[in-house]
């Protein structure tokens, strides 16, 4: 019997059957792994996002206006930290002492190496809000004021040598020298001088709350941020002698001792420290001291010679100088509350300088914030980018 020769086919077709199965399966892992890196993609981008605004959020709700408020006007800062999930930048750039923009990096390292470094950046346009202390002369009081002995009040406003670059955007006008409820009994004697726009002018509504109530601010809540920042100097009355800055072995400013009140010298360690300083009584000050930023006396307060200040004073008693080389440059309120005299005696000299009056508010990391505007204040520079 003759044996045919036949050729079968179910070989080529389990063949072909498995390549078939194989593209198959390896389409799947593709696309399988195609959505799982798209997915983690997405997620990670979600993710940088919230990194970038939770550095930004970080940055705002901490607020840091003895850092931050030396920002030079069209210079930034950059600030960094690390999260759980990755790392954001912030970059911080004033525009105009008032309205500042961050740019804020948020870069996600979890993942390992394979699947970390997503990154977005967001921006945000932010303005600032402060207590509203606006001094309308460089001396605002009641009753009797009497200068002389080759005192001074000042209402021209005057830069201080070598804060130019930090007073570019405020105020320029000058104001009145004294501002009070009646000009009949200010006077002058013995080479004490008044100057200003108008050099007096008299205000009926000044009251009791003129020197206690500053826009959403009273005197309570303003001593009471002074004492949280460590600055009730009520400990150190009824004198104080030699306020100075003070600053860590490592030359950083030092701001815990009672009797560092900052530096009037820009660049020094202590330069963009403005503090809000208490006393709780009577206070007399002497001794060559120097201070800046906002001293709130809750009673009278006396400089006997030598004393710089460079902010705002509010004396809710009466307000008095003796010797030379008192000077006080910003403004001071003094509400006489028993109608006593104010007097300014021995060369004593309070100028007017918008700079250092909006300064001690905007560097006061109690009071002033940086909160983004009501519409349009946030981009997604990555999107913007791209």
């Amino acid at each position: 019997m003759r044996t045919r020769n036949r050729r079968g086919f179910a070989l080529p077709t389990v063949i072909g059957a498995l390549v078939i199965i194989g593209v198959l399966v390896t389409a799947g892992f593709f696309i399988a792994q195609q959505e799982l890196r798209i997915g983690v993609a997405s997620k990670h981008a979600n993710m940088a996002v919230n990194i970038a605004q939770a550095g930004a959020n970080e940055v705002l709700g901490n607020w840091n206006g003895y850092q931050l408020g030396n920002i030079a006007v069209w210079s930034d800062t950059t600030i960094t930290d690390t999260i759980a999930s990755g790392i954001w930048e912030v970059s911080i750039a004033n525009s105009n002492n008032f309205v500042y923009f961050l740019t804020s990096t948020g870069t996600v390292t979890e993942g390992g190496a394979r699947w970390s470094g997503a990154e977005r950046t967001i921006g945000i346009v932010t303005k600032m809000i402060f207590a509203n202390i606006d001094p309308p002369a460089a001396l605002t009081t009641r009753g009797k004021t009497t200068v002389k002995g080759g005192a001074m009040v000042n209402g021209v406003n005057t830069t201080p040598t070598s804060w130019g670059p930090y007073c570019g955007a405020f105020a320029t006008n000058d104001t009145t020298g004294i501002l009070t409820n009646d000009t009949s009994i200010i006077g002058t004697v013995g080479g004490g001088s008044v100057a200003g726009n108008p050099p007096y002018d008299e205000d009926s509504n000044i009251v009791d709350s003129t020197f206690t109530n500053f826009g959403n601010m009273d005197w309570g809540q303003l001593t009471a941020l002074a004492a949280a920042e460590g600055k009730d100097v009520s400990p150190l009355r009824p004198t104080i002698n030699g306020t100075q800055p003070d600053t860590f072995p490592t030359g950083r400013c030092d701001p815990n001792p009672l009797d560092n009140w900052g530096d009037t010298l820009p660049t020094g360690p202590c330069g963009s420290y403005f503090p809000l300083i208490y006393s709780n009584g009577d206070v007399t000050i002497q001794s060559g001291g120097t201070g800046q930023g906002i001293l709130l006396v809750d009673g009278d307060l006396s400089l006997r010679g030598g004393f710089l200040f460079y902010g705002i004073i509010i004396v809710q008693g009466t307000f008095e100088t003796q010797g030379s080389g008192n000077r006080i440059i910003g403004a001071v309120l003094a509400s006489n509350v028993s109608i006593d005299q104010q007097s300014l005696t021995g060369g004593s000299e309070i100028t007017y300088s918008s700079c250092t009056v909006q300064r001690a508010i905007l560097n006061n990391a109690s009071l002033s914030r940086a909160r983004p505007l009501a519409q349009r204040s946030w981009v997604d520079m990555s999107a913007v980018a791209n």
